[in-house]
């Protein structure tokens, strides 16, 4: 299996880079106490830090909101997952542990604030591709699997190259309900992505440390890669 991003996102996003951490054999079933607790200060951090008051406004954000319009999706009402992470944390939300891992991307999105997010890897069969979608795509909503949408043509999507089934919409919108992560998934691919301001060492950092936690947690068997213009895909060991 192939992991990459297509060279004409980077046409546009050149300084864009995706952390990748591959864990195999994960354990999901367990709660981590330390992590739930760590999670919940880092509500608490998000619903009281001055920094976010405009929260559209902060740096990390506001590139995001910035690049879905440069492909035509309005961020307002398909908002980037870190946006909408915060906007429901400032107006009151906790955050579910639903389980170790998917606790882990929230605590990744929270700590940092950048996007964070993941697929089941048993339930992909061809290569993974971030690109423009041509529109003939289809895509499953979470927690809606009966429902099928098209995704809109020029729009960026993740999918799987064998049957064009997208993961994910609007770059870090909405994830699917293909490749949900549930408390029996053992093979995952986490994503950690970083625009300006976020610089390419510190998604590598943040990366690391989402892998570190994944390792620790799930006693997951873990590999890191990372993707920029220079370096688009790798294969999977």
């Amino acid at each position: 299996m192939e992991i990459g991003i297509h060279e004409a996102v980077f046409e546009v996003f050149p300084d864009f880079t995706r952390g990748v951490v591959v864990g195999r054999n994960i354990d999901n079933k367990s709660k981590i106490r330390e992590l739930e607790e760590e999670l919940r200060l880092l509500e608490e951090r998000t619903r009281t830090d001055q920094a976010l008051e405009k929260y559209k406004e902060h740096p990390n954000l506001s590139s995001w909101m910035k690049a879905f319009r440069a492909f035509d999706i309005n961020p307002n009402s398909c908002p980037p997952s870190i946006v909408n992470l915060v906007k429901r944390i400032r107006k009151g939300a906790t955050i579910p542990y639903i389980n170790t891992v998917v606790s882990l991307i929230n605590r990744t999105s929270l700590k940092y604030l950048v996007p964070c997010g993941g697929d089941d890897l048993d339930s992909v069969s061809g290569n993974l591709i971030l690109c423009y979608a041509e529109g003939n795509e289809t895509y499953r909503p979470l927690g809606k699997p009966d429902d099928l949408e098209n995704p809109k043509p020029g729009e960026i999507i993740y999918k799987d190259s064998s049957d064009g089934n997208v993961l994910c919409r609007a770059w870090c919108w909405r994830n699917s309900d293909t490749t949900k992560i549930t408390e029996d998934t053992a093979f995952v691919a986490l994503n950690v992505d970083g625009l300006p301001p976020v610089t390419a060492e510190m998604t590598r950092d943040m990366t690391e440390d989402l892998a570190g936690k994944l390792e620790a947690f799930c006693k997951a068997e873990v590999e890191v890669h990372i993707l920029d213009a220079r370096n688009p895909s790798f294969t999977l060991r």
